[in-house]
């Protein structure tokens, strides 16, 4: 990737590349053109070579984008954890608002039409991973699903290297995720046309509870 020092009228063209590239791979992966990009940009295909080096390279830095837009958002969350963990005896009632604080931010992520590029770009990396996964997958993704692990087993007393919680911290957040990857399903199910601050908030009121069930059903069925 170039590494020349950019002017701010610089680092403008390369967030309006990422911006551009975002939605291109969101909606064709690797076989988007740089063509395209640079023209959904506002910029010269030749603007991509200079500021990246390549589709490639472009590529890897939507990846970057990403894990630094999950980063700045959660990074409070992990900070609180944290604190909680350093304790000789984390305070349950604090775990359980931690746990359903994160859930909230989530919830909001990920029905803001702002994220929907992010989500489709994630989404084929999932199915289709390639190096660019990896990269958000160990700067972000998999600290804040230990994090969120270690949570739900400190409250419910399991242990949080088991698969078995693993499986249920992954179904819980599935909960939450299925609010983007089935959003078209839900939105006619509910005879809405969007999510605004109201509905998103009615959402996170049922995840509420679902978490609530879920921590207080663990915490009294022993591991098998």
């Amino acid at each position: 990737m170039n590494t020349t020092p950019t002017t701010s009228k610089g680092e403008q063209a390369k967030q309006q590349l990422i911006a551009a590239a975002l939605a291109q791979f969101g909606e064709y992966g690797l076989h988007a053109t740089t063509r395209d990009i640079a023209a959904q940009a506002g910029q010269n295909i030749a603007a991509i070579t200079y500021y990246f080096g390549s589709k490639e390279d472009l590529y890897l830095a939507c990846a970057q984008w990403i894990a630094d837009f999950i980063n700045k958002n959660f990074h409070p969350h992990v900070q609180a954890a944290e604190a909680l963990f350093a304790q000789p005896e984390p305070d349950k009632a604090a775990i359980r608002a931690l746990i359903h604080s994160a859930c909230r931010s989530m919830i909001t992520l990920l029905t803001h039409d702002e994220t929907l590029n992010l989500s489709k770009f994630i989404s084929r990396e999932q199915l289709s991973p390639t190096r660019a996964y990896q990269r958000v997958h160990d700067q972000v993704i998999a600290p804040m699903h230990s994090h969120l692990t270690a949570l739900l087993a400190a409250y419910t007393g399991r242990d949080a290297t088991d698969t078995e919680t693993i499986i249920h911290t992954h179904a819980l957040l599935g909960e939450i995720l299925a609010f983007r990857l089935g959003r078209e399903t839900f939105l006619l199910r509910a005879g809405w046309s969007q999510f605004d601050e109201e509905k998103t908030a009615q959402i996170y009121q049922v995840i509420t509870c679902h978490i609530d069930l879920i921590l207080q059903g663990l915490t009294h069925r022993s591991p098998e």
